[in-house]
């Protein structure tokens, strides 16, 4: 009897087949929740990784321009340097370009500096992504972050590259009027026997000859005096080239005469002023190889 008791009593405390089913239930509906939520973290996690990479190599790219960037600066830097040892009367201008290539310089370096701030900030992304302790928002504000600041590093090249053209367009005017200054410096001083050319020569120094040191007035020159040049002492005019300077021209295997000639020829078709002050220094050595006959 006392054991039949005992067993009454042990069952009571049982659950029921209904109740075991129950909890199975629950546990298994809160498992598979868990489920659903652990494979949305990991998905948005996926997305953000890809993300991470993304401005990676956008970050890698803009490093790359900072790099030509720098590298045209050093370049531009050596030709100033060499325009003003050749070129006193150049100094002022050429000191003004110097300053403009330390400028850039300094904005390429606070560029760099943003770069490695944002790389940090992205390995800073990376691990937080790795430690999954951050939220979904967090993440995506950082992110939002990141693309501002690749958007304004953008920018901020666009900018240098743009003021670096400029530059270089300036050396290129200054060195292209120096050149010609000087081969016309030397035919000046040297003794043409043929009248029209002399005056060609004498007409383009005088055209050539300015107290200006800014480069778009150089220029400006040169294409002023390209377009005399081509118009009176090729085509026509009071000092067009004689006659046995234009049997020379039309039967010469000179480089030079063959060049200036080829040149004539697409000028009489269409101007262009890319080739102005070739045309003139491709005039300048045609008269040397006439003399020199």
């Amino acid at each position: 009897m006392l054991i039949g008791m005992s067993v009454s009593c042990e069952k009571q405390d049982w659950f029921s087949p209904e109740d075991v089913d129950a909890l199975k239930a629950n546990f298994q509906t809160q498992l598979n929740d868990l489920t659903f939520a652990n494979n949305a973290l990991t998905t948005s996690a996926t997305d953000l990784t890809t993300q991470v990479t993304t401005l990676t190599t956008t970050v890698e790219t803009l490093q790359a321009e900072v790099t030509s960037l720098t590298t045209s600066n050093t370049t531009l830097s050596s030709e100033n340097t060499a325009l003003t040892a050749t070129n006193t009367a150049n100094t002022t201008t050429i000191s003004g370009l110097n300053d403009d290539v330390t400028d850039l310089t300094a904005q390429v370096a606070t560029l760099t500096g943003n770069i490695a701030t944002l790389d940090a900030q992205i390995v800073t992304l990376n691990t937080t992504i790795t430690n999954s302790g951050a939220t979904t928002t967090d993440l995506t504000t950082q992110i939002t972050t990141l693309t501002t600041s690749v958007t304004t590093l953008t920018a901020q090249v666009a900018t240098l590259e743009a003021a670096a053209d400029v530059l270089e367009a300036d050396v290129l005017a200054m060195k292209n009027f120096k050149s010609i200054r000087d081969k016309l410096d030397v035919m000046v001083a040297a003794t043409i026997a043929d009248v029209n050319l002399n005056k060609a020569i004498d007409s383009l120094s005088i055209g050539l000859t300015s107290t200006s040191i800014t480069p778009s007035v150089l220029k400006g020159l040169v294409t002023a005096e390209a377009n005399w040049l081509f118009n009176n002492a090729v085509i026509s005019g009071t000092t067009s080239m004689t006659t046995s300077a234009t049997a020379f021209y039309n039967t010469s295997t000179d480089t030079n005469v063959v060049n200036y000639k080829t040149l004539v020829t697409e000028l009489t078709a269409a101007w262009n002023a890319a080739k102005e002050p070739q045309l003139i220094l491709w005039f300048i050595e045609f008269i040397k190889e006439y003399e020199n006959l």
